[in-house]
């Protein structure tokens, strides 16, 4: 597994967390649907699985850096 891989799970995260709340925000603000034309229940979906991979990331980044730390490389 690449060494920054966790650095690209919580960006990726973040991106749909992002996309599904910008998303429920522009779609309440005047009525209208929401972006691609989903339903409420399937932004949120996609909110609650950015969460979790945005959540994946930052442990795997922690487990890393307890790595580091343990082997004395702290620069």
């Amino acid at each position: 597994m690449p060494a920054n891989a966790g650095q690209y799970l919580r960006f990726l995260g973040l991106a749909m967390e992002m996309f599904g709340l910008a998303s429920v925000a522009l779609g309440e603000r005047d009525g209208a649907r929401y972006w691609p034309g989903m339903t409420s229940d399937q932004v949120w979906s996609i909110v609650i699985v950015g969460f979790g991979f945005w959540a994946v990331g930052t442990f795997m980044n922690l487990g890393q850096a307890a790595r580091r730390r343990e082997a004395g490389d702290d620069e």
